[in-house]
């Protein structure tokens, strides 16, 4: 179980890159009103950072109050593929708030696991 928590706090690092570069990238690309491919790609790499990043939590984590979190997690990644197969177009203030809601978890994932683990007393 401590290799298993080991992977999940690198894979929480992993995810919080790629969220900040794809929310960094889909800004750039709102500040020059361009096109660039390579910020689909970013996005691309947080989704599928993220699907894992969820499931090994979902094992990992002890507590209800951690799993809680992260099965809304994978509830809202099964409405988007239901949505998907439906055909249903997602609004655009979905994905905005899909790109922060994964940035703010992981990051306060890492908070967490980082900071307040080496003080405890602080928070």
């Amino acid at each position: 179980m401590a290799k298993l928590q080991k992977l999940t706090g690198i894979l929480d690092i992993i995810v919080f890159a790629a969220a900040t570069l794809a929310i960094a990238g889909v800004f750039y690309e709102g500040m020059t009103l361009k096109w660039y491919g390579f910020v689909g790609v970013l996005v691309v790499c947080m989704d599928y950072t993220f699907l894992p990043a969820t499931v090994l939590h979902l094992i990992a984590d002890r507590s209800m109050k951690e799993r809680a979190v992260h099965l809304f997690s994978l509830l809202l990644v099964i409405a988007a593929v239901v949505m998907k197969i439906c055909g249903i177009a997602y609004p655009p203030l979905t994905l905005v708030l899909w790109y922060f809601y994964i940035w703010f978890l992981y990051g306060s994932l890492l908070i967490r696991r980082y900071v307040c683990a080496a003080h405890p007393n602080s928070l």
